[in-house]
């Protein structure tokens, strides 16, 4: 993943210290490890961003600290998540142009990751289309604007509005993470039947005692 400044790394500080109880509360770990699988489409570089992500939020004075009056703390590390993911493809980008053969690879990596976030914001933004609030918070935060209060002023609402909409966000961003991995899940068994029936047609078929005697 891309480089990260340390130099403020504090687990014993009092936001470091809820973002540790949080993160090891109930399935937080789990749904967050998929939520990054969804943007990197592999489990070794979900564990690195979820990795990463965790130092800069148990960073407070050179990271993202989590403020549990702010929001809860799923929706911050999906931020922090989210924001380091963009990072890691633009610097992507400027290797694929150092060392072009790497290129075909990564842009096929990005390719899928940006087409999955592709498809999951379309079937999002379709969940919350009801709430204008949240729909407006969704189009910002797409946009790059993550920080509460600048939403805030952008939508001409109050911040609780704001923490209210991204509640509502991370709920069903859930629900619709959870739907395609039972899809994926469904495609790759039928994909498996079908393996299994092509290897057994190929095989030929047993002889009984009495053939061939």
């Amino acid at each position: 993943m891309t480089d990260i400044d340390l130099t403020g790394l504090d687990f014993e500080a009092p936001s470091s210290l809820l973002a540790r109880q949080a993160l090891e509360t109930g399935d937080t770990k789990e749904k967050l490890l998929k939520f990054g699988g969804l943007g990197t489409g592999s489990e070794a570089e979900a564990e690195d961003l979820l990795a990463d992500a965790f130092y800069v939020v148990c960073s407070p004075k050179t990271g993202r600290p989590w403020d549990p009056t702010r929001g809860s703390f799923s929706v911050h590390m999906r931020m922090v998540m989210k924001d380091m993911a963009r990072r890691e493809r633009r610097s992507s980008r400027a290797r694929r142009e150092v060392n072009p053969r790497d290129r075909a690879d990564d842009a096929l990596h990005e390719a899928r990751a940006l087409d999955r976030e592709r498809r999951m914001g379309i079937v999002l933004r379709e969940r919350i289309s009801r709430s204008a609030r949240t729909l407006q918070v969704f189009d910002l935060r797409r946009e790059g604007i993550e920080d509460c209060d600048e939403l805030a002023k952008r939508c001409d609402c109050k911040v609780s509005e704001v923490y209210d909409a991204n509640r509502q966000i991370a709920y069903h961003a859930a629900c619709v993470l959870a739907e395609q991995e039972q899809a994926e899940a469904a495609r790759m068994k039928e994909l498996r039947a079908r393996a299994t029936s092509r290897v057994a047609a190929s095989k030929p078929p047993a002889q009984s005692q009495g053939e061939g005697t």
